[in-house]
């Protein structure tokens, strides 16, 4: 009931704002990275985009990543529980293994996981400090390799220059939450600085369940020649590093009861460190080059002593403990040249070589033995994309291929093809076809009881066609689409073997919905629903993907108070074992901040705002009603 009021009152004010939209409003274009590798407005572009910005960010007053991403179409979210906890996402149907996760437009990664994927970073990483958030729906492995089969998500964080700005905020709230961070950006000489810092302390919801971490970031950047002529005076260098530390109490699931259990000593201490060192320049006026030299550690430590009964399942028998010890560090070194070519001003060519080398060192000892191994593989990426605007700018067209040479499997090609064209000056027509591969994790591969060398790459080709407007010089924003994926040679794990091996495939099919407004300056409406279906291996169903989802934002700013209203609808869903279902629920959240001076403001964010009881993950609970609140400082 209460979802269908609400639903009610946003179509209601959208309509209320169809006369206001009329009047004169100045159309802004809204620049994209991700969807072609180089900056271009999002009007022409042919990929389904959603970009949240550090104002969207700092709005909805979250920590974690999986929690800026949470009511934007087609994303489905598992975690278990509050801050830190297991985190998994889906994008337009496809596996946590199928969304390349970027940092500044570099992949991201963790080479000791077994999908070789993000795995669980969308609880590890800090949301703060970002500048902006680029999702890309559909397959990219034309543009980004391995593991963009569904989607990409391009977490793009803030650099150093300009005016000193100076930002502190802290807070405190339910669950024992403690949260602090604050960041300096300016400019000293030829140097563009940025140093952010954040911290979580928080004791979550079972009675054994702290986390703790804390960020650093950090940006130089410089032009060292900046006063020469010529290609050299173009030079820019720029370092960039994310380092951050955590800990964690987690609970012991069990597959008998089907729910997870307090365990007192269960530890686990993740590091994560991202160094990219940048070499841009312009060698002529029509021609841009970018060189990255990257590093990137994840290290997980895990110790569980054994406790000996956790609890007592409803039949009465008990749950017990086991003993783990565990150590899992990934490395990989990254190098990426990259060449901008300007076709006049009606095209970009872009063209470039990737090079990735990852290593995995993993150690883990539990009552049934110990496993000790290490590996390395390298791949080598060709790629280039090609993007036109024609028959003046009505038409824009998007070629994009890539060649992946890996060490074991061989060659592996992907392409995408892309048109969007005006049918007038505001409706646009676009469509997609692409291609996107998940390459054999380390752990697919030589695990000494699990891995196979014989693995093949899992494969997927995917297609959306849509159409978006813009009316009333941008106030009014509104995009209806269509996408399917399917996807081919799985890799599964086979109980008879006790080997992974190339299995079945899998369809997603479905249907993403937006309308957004800005009748006032003072206030914005938003409100997206998507419908998912599909089947995965041997089920009749996508684990953990509901058939309907609905997201709804609604800020209002009157004066020196801001209030932001997120609601968010979530279909009845499979688990991942496919047998168990999840309810459906709907929930509210409320952020807001009063201005207090021109250099402080205070802040809440009341998440879960009527107590709904509902769960993110089969027998896991779900934060209740929490209140956050605090105060933020602006120093310049």
């Amino acid at each position: 009931m209460g979802k269908r009021i609400l639903c009610c009152m946003m179509v209601f004010l959208l309509g209320m704002a169809f006369p206001v939209l009329a009047q004169n409003g100045k159309e802004t274009g809204e620049v994209v990275i991700t969807a072609t590798r180089v900056p271009e407005d999002i009007k022409h572009l042919p990929d389904a985009v959603t970009v949240i910005t550090s104002k969207d960010i700092d709005q909805r007053e979250v920590q974690g990543l999986y929690q800026a991403l949470e009511g934007y179409p087609s994303i489905s979210i598992k975690h278990n529980g509050w801050l830190g906890q297991w985190g998994y996402v889906r994008i337009r149907g496809g596996k946590n293994q199928d969304t390349a996760v970027l940092f500044d437009g570099v992949r991201i990664y963790d080479p000791s996981y077994p999908a070789d994927d993000f795995g669980d970073l969308w609880s590890w990483f800090d949301a703060e400090n970002l500048s902006r958030i680029e999702i890309v729906r559909g397959p990219q492995s034309a543009l980004y390799g391995s593991n963009a089969m569904s989607g990409v998500v391009n977490l793009i964080p803030r650099k150093g220059g300009g005016p000193l700005e100076v930002r502190m905020k802290g807070g405190y709230g339910r669950y024992e939450t403690w949260r602090g961070s604050g960041y300096i950006k300016g400019q000293e000489g030829p140097v563009g600085y940025f140093l952010g810092l954040s911290g979580v302390n928080t004791d979550g919801l079972y009675r054994d369940d702290e986390f703790r971490q804390t960020t650093v970031d950090l940006n130089l950047n410089t032009r060292p020649f900046s006063g020469r002529s010529g290609a050299l005076g173009t030079v820019k260098l720029d370092y960039t590093l994310r380092y951050s530390y955590g800990y964690l109490n987690y609970q012991q699931w069990d597959w008998t009861s089907f729910r997870a259990y307090n365990d007192p000593h269960a530890e686990r201490r993740e590091q994560i460190q991202l160094h990219h060192f940048t070499l841009t320049a312009q060698p002529l006026p029509f021609w841009k080059t970018r060189l990255t030299l990257g590093y990137h550690l994840t290290r997980r430590d895990y110790l569980d002593p054994d406790d000996g009964i956790l609890g007592y399942r409803p039949d009465g028998s008990a749950v017990t403990d086991s003993y783990f010890d565990g150590f899992y560090r990934g490395k990989v070194y990254p190098v990426v040249f990259q060449n901008d070519f300007q076709l006049r001003d009606w095209g970009t060519f872009t063209a470039g070589i990737e090079y990735y080398e990852e290593k995995a060192d993993l150690y883990s000892a539990t009552a049934w033995g110990t496993k000790d191994y290490d590996d390395e593989v390298h791949t080598t990426s060709y790629f280039a994309n090609l993007f036109l605007l024609l028959l003046e700018e009505r038409l824009a067209v998007n070629l994009g291929a890539r060649i992946d040479d890996h060490e074991e499997f061989g060659t592996h090609f992907t392409y995408k093809i892309g048109a969007a064209y005006f049918l007038t000056d505001t409706l646009k027509l676009r469509g997609n076809l692409a291609t996107g591969f998940r390459a054999p994790s380390i752990f697919n591969l030589y695990d000494p009881r699990y891995g196979n060398p014989d693995l093949d790459p899992e494969r997927s080709t995917g297609g959306d066609i849509g159409l978006e407007q813009e009316l009333f010089g941008g106030k009014l924003r509104w995009s209806l689409s269509w996408f399917n994926t399917h996807y081919k040679e799985r890799i599964s794990f086979n109980y008879a073997t006790w080997h992974y091996y190339n299995s079945g495939g899998g369809v997603a099919t479905g249907l993403e919905s937006e309308i957004e407004a800005r009748p006032f300056p003072w206030l914005s409406l938003a409100l997206n629903y998507t419908y998912t279906e599909g089947q995965e291996d041997k089920y009749e169903n996508l684990a953990l993907v509901p058939h309907h989802q609905l997201g709804a934002r609604l800020g209002c700013k009157w004066r020196k108070l801001a209030l932001n209203l997120y609601y968010k609808y979530v279909g009845r869903r499979p688990a991942y074992d496919h047998k168990h279902i999840i309810a459906d629920y709907s929930r509210v959240d409320l952020t807001g901040s009063y201005t207090l001076t021109d250099y402080a403001e205070v802040f809440f964010r009341a998440e879960n705002l009527f107590d709904t009881d509902y769960e993110w993950a089969a027998g896991y609970r779900a934060p209740g009603f929490n209140l956050f609140a605090g105060i933020k400082i602006k120093g310049f």
